[in-house]
């Protein structure tokens, strides 16, 4: 084969996909056309409306979840557009501020996702008692998870993860204060 200004015409594959393998900036490709395959309009109707119909059919599964994490009875549900939003109130040990779980279910790429958070007026206090504006992260918690269109029930690892994550998080403090008994590595919470 004969070197053609630093282009070697190899069999079967054409110049750019050669210089992306030879320089390292991208993947192996035998041809240009198959890095550009696959692309899919994520806005098409027939994927927006399984998309629908899967967040429909979790919300009462993630209402089920929600109800398991807290004492209030009710859970708290709106429709955003094509996605769904599901609160419960969620009461810490020490009494002090208000949080709740808070559940979105909405379409992101080509499938589900659910964000499961806890949303808290908990802040550090200062050295005279009062609130500070440094958020209390101690108290903060985030999952997350993508489900495939069809999907009626969440898997049992992440409803295990989500209620012991939520749990760590509300008692976080008092597990803390109960770790490091000094009078000077104490954590004191107000609310705002």
């Amino acid at each position: 084969m004969a070197l053609l200004g630093g282009w070697e015409p190899w069999h079967g594959i054409g110049y750019f996909s050669w210089w992306k393998a030879r320089t390292g900036l991208g993947v192996w490709t035998h041809n240009l056309e198959l890095d550009m395959t696959g692309c899919t309009d994520s806005s098409s109707p027939v994927i927006c409306r399984e998309l629908d119909a899967t967040i429909e059919q979790l919300v009462p599964a993630v209402e089920h979840l929600l109800q398991r994490l807290s004492d209030a009875a009710q859970v708290a549900s709106e429709t955003e557009g094509s996605g769904a939003r599901l609160t419960v109130s969620l009461r810490f040990p020490d009494g002090i501020g208000q949080g709740q779980v808070v559940a979105s279910l909405f379409r992101w790429r080509e499938a589900v996702r659910l964000d499961i958070e806890i949303v808290h007026n908990r802040t550090f206090t200062r050295p005279d008692g009062s609130a500070s504006d440094r958020r209390l992260y101690l108290n903060d918690y985030q999952a997350s998870i993508k489900l495939p269109a069809g999907t009626a029930e969440l898997p049992h690892e992440f409803e295990r993860g989500v209620i012991s994550g939520v749990v760590a998080a509300r008692d976080a403090v008092q597990r803390y204060n109960r770790r490091h008994q000094a009078p000077w590595s104490q954590v004191r919470v107000a609310a705002v």
